[in-house]
């Protein structure tokens, strides 16, 4: 159960937004002052695809699923992974202020809560702020639209070694992790079934292109081969 609280100082916090460096004294003492941190536990919603969109969040620890669900619940496409000092909320956010996608905390995970209204009075407020923010959102759809594009023309390979590479350099910062996705996520993430991605990991790791123990620990070994795999598709 998601656990509520109010510590710490947005002053002082060396986990939050950049773009919160662009705010006045007086700002960030509104949003400090407002704000309402949250505690998730592993496998808890954050919040839901149709669900008012009532807050911004800003993660300050753990890691958060983010995903398309279906509506038919046949299956879901996990979007990203989100990270510490990383905002979400969603597309909702200043058009029907509904959430578009849905969020799962992937391990236990802090967050604090900021209320729409102040982050609209800000930014009606702050150009520099504003600007940052809707780039920060833009930057955010057009890595959407890449994925959506590579798992619309890529072969099941291709797509499971952007998978590996996303992982690496985006969200573990190396070529060797332990993630705590599982076959179902890295599915999901993939656009395939489960069947397939436990199929073609076992292929990479015959020919020698990765090590995987225990299921969640993975290592690129010949990166080449996977950057061209997932080039060629």
């Amino acid at each position: 159960m998601a656990e509520f609280a109010k510590s710490g100082n947005c002053f002082s916090c060396e986990l939050k937004s950049s773009m919160f460096c662009l705010l006045t004294d007086i700002q960030l003492d509104e949003i400090n002052s407002n704000r309402q941190q949250v505690t998730f536990k592993k496998g808890e919603t954050i919040f839901k695809s149709g669900g008012p969109l009532t807050h911004i969040l800003c993660i300050t620890s753990g890691m958060v699923k983010i995903f398309l669900e279906d509506k038919n619940n046949k299956k879901n496409l996990l979007l990203k992974i989100a990270k510490p000092t990383q905002l979400i909320g969603g597309p909702g956010f200043l058009v029907d202020e509904l959430h578009h996608i849905t969020a799962i905390a992937l391990e236990d995970t802090k967050t604090c809560f900021i209320k729409v209204s102040d982050f609209k009075e800000i930014m009606a407020e702050n150009s520099k702020f504003a600007f940052e923010f809707i780039k920060y959102r833009n930057e955010r759809v057009i890595f959407y639209f890449q994925r959506l594009m590579d798992l619309t023309h890529k072969q099941t390979h291709g797509k499971i070694a952007d998978t590996l590479l996303y992982l690496a350099s985006e969200v573990y910062g190396s070529d060797s992790f332990d993630t705590l996705l599982s076959r179902q996520d890295l599915a999901d993430m993939s656009a395939m079934t489960k069947e397939s991605v436990i199929r073609i990991i076992k292929e990479f790791v015959e020919s020698g292109i990765i090590a995987c123990n225990n299921h969640h620990h993975f290592e690129i070994i010949d990166k080449n081969k996977l950057m061209k795999i997932s080039k060629t598709g």
